[in-house]
């Protein structure tokens, strides 16, 4: 036996004396109540002390403090007991709008909404200032809204809207005459933050909590919350500082397992929490936009998780609506397209055929079966393409996940769900933002790096533009241009305002594109690359991503560069040997016109040179046809176009061609170059892709 229930006893056993030597004692009744409060003792020993105390008490003090026990515990039959006493307090103390209070929650709790109602509004008949009589009253207003408001975003043929606005006011009311009473009441605060938002209030739900945070400001959800409203409000910038102030007063634990729930499978794995590096490699891999100051997809999560705080915690049982089912399926998955509730039924089997309603009940009389099928209350919540369906099996408003469908395919475990689709999110830039064309190739460097030659695209009619000289149009765009290593660590982020821009036409489907290119000077490695160029008139974004694998270049052997692929190659005799000799045009788009040509430029390394430092190797140009994944025919072999043997006097050799298209129908096309040297027998091979346009 532990200390505390040891003493705990000893004082049992006096106040037992006590009570039995006189039976109606206040002070006896106040000592064991007090005792009785103690949560670290058993539940049965808190019952066994209350049932003393009722021994010794006149009032409904006891009677009322075993009610709550019952409905703290909630057994099979914990609602019919607390209703028992609660009834036998009130009889003893029919003025005491407390008793009344606890009625109506004790109502609540067993799902009958308008009986719940009806004993808050007795309460406040006895006491127009009781807090829990005025927290049930509105949160009864505010349950009735949401049905309304939500029946109307979910396509009811008629408008309940009135009926909504009806209910937000009555909520409004009463929610703000408990706060008026006691503004730290936080389970008032938190339902009227929750009609703010539902019925479109955002500013009141921002002076709701920032009143709020000012006195209490360790309280996470306060902070949240004010980050919900302020989103909402379309200020991006203040919520973002009001969650990281909400994080930053969550425990280390909570904060990982708030921000890693799409990296757990199993959501009861607590034990499996990703690291801090491992959850900020996730979030930043999942910034839509990198170009705005904050990472909008952890913006949607923040909110995503202070509204299943709002909307499916309990302030008065202490659970954090986050942790609940429906909770985190919102986290996942955000706002359903609709949400519809079905109340528990029980099946007489009214409607059944006749005849097998009358062989129903002959199978009831004879003890073969039974009536009263019990369905319990049902959420169905709706997404493209697929639905959960969640049940309340227990009358407290314990939902738990039921049954989802994917498609027509259900899925019985909640862990199946996630693992089937981990998460559901919609780009909020993707009506302005289109794929930017890009090509990259790589090239040796000096000290162990290598070139990275990035080029993109932007299409005309995305970008406002004019003429400002042949081959050159004036624009006002922001380009950015974003790398990180393989752990998502910022290795160049460079964000600058454009200009002018050169501009191509291209015959083979008449449109016009404004070209654009960055070099880079990398360790061999994996990266992550980003570009994003933004119109300031038009607001539209080209874009595009890629993981990029940076090649070693060695020194020992022979080896081939990228194959990049150009609009056209000039050489300039003015400059001196090596890459800057070369002027590109590159061709991101990776095209070309039928009939049209093929312009590549490339780098040949460690060729072998004799004891005059001369080269002897054979470059072939080889090309086929790819086939369309959808057609299912086997791909041609390699034919070479063409074939030359040069001779050079350097270990490594810039080279450009030249190759005609003429006879190739449209279609895709595979492109490699194959280099011999001729001098030791070694082989390089580089290949790209392209497509003959009609």
């Amino acid at each position: 036996m532990s200390r505390v229930a040891g003493l705990a006893c000893i004082l049992l056993m006096s106040l037992h004396a006590s009570a039995e030597a006189g039976k109606a004692d206040p002070a006896v009744v106040d000592s064991l109540l007090a005792v009785a409060s103690d949560t670290t003792l058993a539940y049965k020993a808190r019952m066994k002390i209350v049932r003393e105390a009722i021994g010794c008490d006149r009032s409904g003090r006891s009677r009322y403090a075993l009610a709550r026990l019952h409905m703290s515990e909630w057994k099979k039959t914990s609602p019919e007991e607390a209703q028992r006493w609660l009834l036998r307090a009130i009889q003893r103390e029919p003025e005491n709008a407390d008793y009344r209070a606890a009625y109506a929650e004790l109502f609540w709790m067993w799902d009958h909404r308008g009986r719940s109602c009806e004993q808050a509004m007795q309460a406040l008949e006895l006491d127009p200032d009781n807090v829990r009589a005025l927290y049930w009253a509105g949160r009864n207003a505010m349950w009735h809204m949401t049905r309304f408001l939500e029946a109307e975003w979910a396509g009811t043929p008629f408008s309940l809207k009135a009926l909504g606005e009806e209910k937000k006011d009555i909520a409004i009311h009463y929610l703000t005459r408990a706060l008026a009473v006691n503004p730290e009441h936080w389970p008032s605060r938190k339902i009227l933050g929750l009609v703010y938002y539902e019925a479109s209030m955002p500013e009141k739900l921002v002076a709701l909590f920032e009143a709020y945070v000012e006195r209490q400001p360790e309280n996470p959800n306060g902070h949240f919350f004010v980050g919900l409203g302020y989103q909402a409000l379309g200020h991006p910038d203040r919520a973002y500082r009001a969650y990281v102030n909400g994080l930053a007063r969550m425990s280390e634990p909570e904060q990982q397992f708030m921000q890693s729930i799409f990296l757990m499978v199993d959501k009861e794995d607590v034990g499996a929490l990703p690291d801090k590096e491992a959850i900020r490699r996730f979030w930043r891999g999942r910034d839509p936009f990198f170009l705005t100051p904050v990472n909008e997809r952890l913006m949607e999560h923040c909110q995503r998780v202070a509204y299943a705080n709002l909307r499916y915690g309990d302030s008065v049982k202490g659970i954090e609506g986050w942790t609940t089912e429906r909770g985190q399926a919102y986290i996942r998955y955000g706002r359903p397209l609709s949400r519809v509730a079905h109340p528990a039924e029980i099946d007489m089997g009214n409607d059944l055929p006749s005849a097998e309603r009358n062989r129903l009940a002959e199978r009831v009389m004879q003890g073969e079966s039974s009536l009263g099928k019990f369905t319990p209350r049902k959420e169905i919540w709706t997404y493209d393409g697929f639905r959960l369906v969640f049940e309340n099996t227990d009358s407290r408003d314990a939902w738990k996940f039921g049954i989802a469908w994917v498609g027509a395919h259900p899925l019985y475990e909640f862990s199946d769900l996630t693992a089937r689709i981990p998460e559901f999110y919609k780009d909020p830039y993707w009506w302005e933002r289109y794929d930017a064309p890009y090509q990259i190739a790589q090239f040796r460097a000096d000290e162990g790096k290598t070139r990275v030659e990035v080029y993109y695209a932007l299409q005309g009619e995305q970008v406002r533009h004019q003429e400002a000289g042949p081959g050159l149009q004036e624009v006002d765009v922001q380009q950015g241009l974003f790398l990180f290593d393989a752990a998502w660590n910022t290795m160049r982020k460079e964000v600058g305002r454009i200009r002018r821009m050169p501009w191509v036409m291209y015959d083979a489907d008449g449109e016009g594109y404004l070209f654009a290119g960055e070099q880079l000077m990398l360790h061999p490695g994996a990266y992550y690359l980003g570009v994003e160029v933004e119109d300031q008139a038009t607001k539209a974004v080209g874009a595009f991503r890629d993981s990029l694998r940076v090649r070693r270049f060695g020194y020992d052997s022979l080896e081939v560069s990228s194959l990049l692929l150009a609009r056209r190659v000039v050489e300039r005799q003015d400059r001196p040997f090596g890459r800057e000799q070369f002027m590109i045009l590159p061709d991101p788009l990776m095209q070309c016109a039928q009939g049209g040509q093929v312009s590549l430029y490339f780098e040949v390394y460690n060729l072998t040179q004799d004891a005059f430092g001369a080269t002897h190797y054979r470059v072939a140009y080889r090309m086929r046809v790819l086939v369309e994944k959808r057609t299912g025919e086997i791909e041609p072999e390699w034919t070479t176009i063409v074939s030359h043997t040069l001779r050079g006097s350097r270990a490594w050799e810039p080279i450009r061609v030249t190759l005609d298209m003429e006879d190739s129908a449209p279609g895709p096309r595979a492109l490699r170059v194959v280099v011999d040297d001729l001098a030791d027998q070694e082989q390089a091979v580089a290949t790209t892709t392209f497509r003959v346009m009609w």
